[in-house]
Parts: structure tokens; C-alpha cells; sequence
């Protein structure tokens, strides 16, 4: 391995496993140019390249990025960009918009004072399924839905061709339970609601020193029904957050602070915070979700847009998806929090935790998440039995489906193979699944299987502002994407972080084919309490927690043009990276 350290743009490449490659990274020269040109001019033939064998992560790699390209040709009205990426070829993404010319609009009203919006919409919605689509016309107000129709506040199940337009409609959710929940639909978009729960589901206070104990004591009482699940400290009166590991989280099931009243809390966790410390507090531990795109186990859903739509103070995640299909943006949308509340997610902004591609986020402002602002990922399963044409797999097994390509890997997480999945049992209950699979490459090291139909492949973050949030700008674990012309501001931790981990989060199939150019990062800040160097974008594999090994997970990257301004540290730390180009980057 190699140290190095560019002091001049403050970049740190520690241990950057680079290797030198052509072109694919198929073949490496026989000998060096100085001995061909000698052994031409005597006329003597020069030997043939040797041929290089492929690494197992080249051929991962090769894979993923032979899905560079959406099937899906745009059409006037489509979402779409494209670009050339780290590989020097042209990747793009395609999100179809609704086809609604031809079909019926359908118009809801503002409700009267107090009456439950869910039955209006929900008759509006079985219109619209009726008739094979068309435009849901919302006029501007205030809808509370009261009420659930299948688990959740606005269900949109097996739709297709449905444009909902809902400038300065507000939709406020008032149990604890989903917003919008889409299932097994295709191409319908949401432009210009405002979302939020009518709950308090954060709030702020202090650490004091009460008879020679520390504790908390919120500014407002806390709401019936919540507790205290998080602590952190915080600049006081601005949405600022410390670059600190200090806080106290108290998961469901496990240790609780004691209440003495609804405004003050005691736990040993407090003590390490200083007297008079001020603090955020979240009073829910993954809440709902303001919109949700879940595939039940045998639908998909492909094509959903969020255009326009405001998203306020949310228990949990304000977009989940977890879908095989393909098409997804949003885009000219916000994340905020409402006035009086320092978190407007509880959690992530944006979360896909699987689909096939064509990934848009574009055009959004994302502030005060009470984690990551962007996490894009995929799914890790855990081998727990093996045989020579099965497999028994956990961690969301019941999603992999007949004919789906599983992909194996050793405890190392190097790549072994692929099979076809042939048979599969009834869906249970049991997330723990064998499946059947067609002779094929060999797998009998495995210990990890990614299914290839639900690893995303092709993304586009572009000129979102990222800003006063907790955790870290984006989380980019997947393959063949562009991150452009984003503005990531007053961020805690690392600005972009390419990563795979196997151990501890069974998630992602690493940065390939990544290009990150010409964005701009303020005051950025790495990682604390790791026993290696981070930087403000961040490189790295995880097999074993918090160790950093010795193989590739990430590569080719194009780290272009970006510019740091006022960084607090090195600008770049790259590891597990092959084939990095980085170049005309600006570091204060």
C-alpha cells in the first residue's frame, strides 16, 4: 500500500488501492515501452500483453456497470438527465411522467372544519382506478386526515396514470402511521403538497445540574404518548450541530431515561454532556414515514414523482422506497422543519433502501434532518445455510423473487459468482428463506448474497442545498451515478460518503462507476472516534466495523471541479477506491 499526502488541495489518500488499468481494467502491458520500442527496431516481433485476470471486483464491477443505461427512452414530459461517468462512458436516467391526456380530471374541495379528509380522497382515488387513471385536481387548504384506510393516511394501491396536483394544499396526518403510501403502482406524481404530522415529535432543552445530577429539562412539556429517544447537543437558537459524538439514544425495548415530571429526565447518560448544555430531542425512534413506496411481495411500482411537495415535521423518514421497479424522483422539493421543532425528519430526508435504478433527486433543499440527508442503498443478505443448488438467506429474503440473479460473496466480501433463483416456498412469515437456485458458478464460500433485481443501478443527486443537519450530506452506495452542482452547508460529518458495509449495516454494493463534480461544500468535517484518517468526502469499505480492509469495494470515481470552502479538514480520504481520477478540485 501507499501513503500520500497532496498538501497543496489538502487531500489524503490513505491507502489509496488505485491500480492503473486500461480502459476496462482487462489487460496490463507485457513490458515497459522503452524495451518494445528496442526489440521493434531490430526487427525481432514483439511478445503478445499478457492477459491480467479479472479481480472478483472488477467483474462485480463489470456487471453493475453494464446497467449504465435506463430502458426506458424519455418522451415529452418525462423526467430525465444523462451524463458522461467515471468510466468515461454515458450513463443517464429516465423517470416516466403520468399519460393522463385522454383521461378525466377528477376535483376534491377543501373539507369543512374539522371533518376527516381520508374518505374524500380515498373516493377520489376509486374514481380515478375506475376510469385507468387521470388528474386528481386538490384545491388549496388545509386537509387533516383523521382516519386510516389500510394501515395508512392516503393509500395509493395498484394505480397507474394518476396526476395528483395539490399547490398549497396542506395534508396534515394525525395518528402514527404512514402519510402517503404507494403499492404496486406506476407512474403517478404528487406536485405542490405540503406534508407534515400535527404531533410534536422533537423538541429542545437543557442539561442541568440538578442536586449533583444531570439531567434533562425541556423547554415544553413532553407530548401524551412519546418519550425521550434521543439527545444531542446543539448550537444554541440556530440549527447548528456540533461536530461531536456526544448523545444519548435510548432504543425501544432497552435502557429508558426516568421521568421525575413531563419536563424533566434523568439517565447515566447525561453525565458526560456539560451543565447548561443545549440540547435537541427526538421523541420518536423511526416513526412514520411522510411517503412510502413499498412493493407488497408480488407487485412493483415504477415511475413515481414528487414534484413541488413540501415535507415538514416527520416521526420517522420522510421518503422510504423499497421497490424492484425502476423510476423514481424527486425533485423542487423541501425538507424543513416546522416552526418551534429543530427536526422536520426525525430521521433521514431520502432513503432508498432498494430498486432497480433510474434514481432523480433534483433541485431540493434538505434541511434539519435528524440523520442523513440522502442515503441510497441496497440490501445485504446474510447466508445462513448452503448447498450446492440452494441457499438460505435472511435479512428481507421474502422480497427476492423466481428468476431474480443472486449474487455471492465470501466473508471478505469478495465476489464469487451469480446464480438464478428456481424455486422459492410460499410466503411466510419467516424472513429467513431457501431458495432454489440453477446449476452455475460455484459458491461455496458465500456468506453474503445481494439480488441483482433489486440493487439500484443508475442515479442522478443534482443542485440540491444540503444544510444543518445532523448526520452526514449523502450516503452513495450503488452504482453508475452523478452527483453535481449540490451545495452541502454547516454539515457535522462527512459531506459524501462512498461506501459498502457489510458488517455492521448489510448494506449497499459500493460506489462503481461514480462521478462527483463541480459541487460546492462549506465548512465541511469528517468522522469522529474511527481509528483511521476520514475526510470531508469519504471513501471506504466496510467488511469488519469500523476496520478498514485490504480489498476493492469502490471505483471507478471521478472527483472533479468540486470546491471546498473553509473545510475543517482533509478535503478527500479515499480508500478501497480502484481507478480514481481526481482532479481541478478546490480546497481552501
Amino acid at each position: 500500500m501507499k501513503y500520500g499526502v497532496k498538501s497543496k488541495s489538502m487531500m489524503m489518500l490513505l491507502p489509496l488501492l488505485a491500480a492503473c488499468s486500461g480502459s476496462d481494467g482487462d489487460t496490463l502491458a507485457a513490458s515497459t515501452p522503452q524495451l518494445d520500442t528496442a526489440v521493434a527496431s531490430q526487427g525481432v516481433t514483439q511478445p503478445a500483453a499478457a492477459v491480467k485476470p479479472l479481480s472478483d471486483f472488477d467483474v462485480w464491477a463489470k456487471r453493475l456497470m453494464a446497467d449504465r443505461m435506463s430502458p426506458i427512452v424519455a418522451a415529452a414530459g418525462d423526467f430525465s438527465i444523462g451524463w458522461i461517468g467515471a468510466d468515461s462512458r454515458a450513463a443517464n436516467v429516465v423517470v416516466r411522467a403520468p399519460r393522463v391526456a385522454d383521461k378525466a380530471t377528477v376535483q376534491i374541495a377543501v373539507p369543512a372544519a374539522g371533518a376527516d379528509a381520508t374518505p374524500l380522497f380515498q373516493a377520489a382515488l376509486t374514481q380515478l382506478k375506475k376510469q385507468g387513471g387521470g388528474t386528481l385536481k386538490v384545491a388549496p387548504g388545509e386537509y387533516v386526515f383523521r382516519s386510516l384506510s389500510g394501515g395508512s393516511h392516503f393509500p395509493i394501491i395498484k394505480m397507474a396514470d394518476v396526476d395528483i396536483q395539490a399547490d398549497n394544499a396542506h395534508f396534515v396526518f394525525q395518528n402514527d402511521a404512514d402519510g402517503i403510501f404507494i403499492q404496486d403502482s406506476q407512474r403517478i406524481r404528487i406536485h405542490g403538497a405540503k406534508i407534515r404530522d400535527s404531533r410534536v415529535l422533537s423538541g429542545s432543552g437543557h442539561i442541568k445540574l440538578i442536586n449533583g445530577e444531570k439531567r434533562l429539562v425541556l423547554d415544553q412539556p413532553l407530548p401524551g404518548g412519546l418519550s425521550v429517544v434521543g439527545v444531542g447537543p446543539v448550537n444554541e437558537g440556530i440549527h447548528n450541530f456540533f461536530q461531536n459524538r456526544l448523545r444519548a439514544v435510548f432504543f425501544p425495548g432497552g435502557k429508558q431515561a426516568t421521568t421525575t415530571d413531563n419536563v424533566t429526565f434523568s439517565a447515566t447518560d447525561f453525565a458526560p454532556f456539560p451543565d447548561g448544555q443545549a440540547v435537541v430531542v427526538k421523541y420518536t425512534y423511526y416513526g412514520n414515514r411522510a411517503v412510502y413506496v413499498r412493493d407488497s411481495y408480488t407487485g412493483t411500482s415504477e415511475d413515481i414523482v414528487l414534484d413541488g411537495v413540501r415535507i415538514g415535521s416527520i416521526g420517522g423518514i420522510g421518503v422510504l422506497i423499497k421497490s424492484r421497479g425502476r423510476g423514481f424522483a424527486i425533485q423542487n422539493s423541501s425538507f424543513s422543519a416546522d416552526a418551534g421543532r429543530p427536526f422536520g425528519t426525525n430521521f433521514d430526508g431520502i432513503h432508498v433502501i432498494a430498486a432497480a435504478g433510474d434514481i432523480l433527486i433534483r433541485g431540493n433543499s434538505i434541511l434539519h434532518t435528524g440523520d442523513d440527508p440522502i442515503n441510497l442503498r441496497s440490501i445485504i443478505h446474510k447466508v445462513t445455510a448452503l448447498d450446492k443448488n440452494s441457499v438460505t438467506i435472511n435479512n428481507d429474503a421474502r422480497l427476492v423473487r423466481l428468476g431474480d440473479e443472486l449474487a455471492f460473496f465470501n466473508k471478505d466480501g469478495d465476489y464469487l459468482g451469480r446464480r438464478v433463483v428456481t424455486s422459492a416456498p410460499a410466503i411466510g412469515n419467516s424472513d429467513t428463506v431457501t431458495f432454489g437456485l440453477a446449476a452455475g458458478e460455484p459458491n461455496t464460500e458465500a456468506a453474503y448474497v445481494r439480488d441483482i433485481n433489486m440493487t439500484p443501478r443508475r442515479f442522478a443527486v443534482v443542485n440540491n442545498t444540503i444544510a444543518e443537519t445532523v448526520g452526514r450530506g449523502m450516503l452513495i452506495q450503488v452504482a453508475n451515478g452523478l452527483i453535481q452542482g449540490n451545495t452541502l452547508r454547516n454539515l457535522p460529518r462527512t459531506a459524501i460518503r462512498l461506501l459498502t458495509s457489510y458488517d455492521p449495516w448489510l448494506e449497499g454494493a459500493g460506489a462503481i462507476n461514480v462521478r462527483i463534480t463541480n459541487n460546492t461544500i462549506e465548512g465541511g468535517r469528517a468522522e469522529l472516534g474511527f481509528n483511521y484518517v476520514t475526510g470531508i468526502i469519504t471513501s471506504l469499505g466496510e467488511v469488519v466495523s469500523a476496520k478498514i480492509p485490504t480489498n476493492f469495494h469502490n471505483g471507478p470515481l471521478k472527483i472533479d471541479g468540486n470546491k471546498f470552502v473553509a473545510p475543517n479538514t482533509a478535503c478527500l480520504a479515499l480508500y478501497n477506491a480502484k481507478d480514481v481520477v481526481e482532479q481541478n478540485n478546490t480546497c481552501g
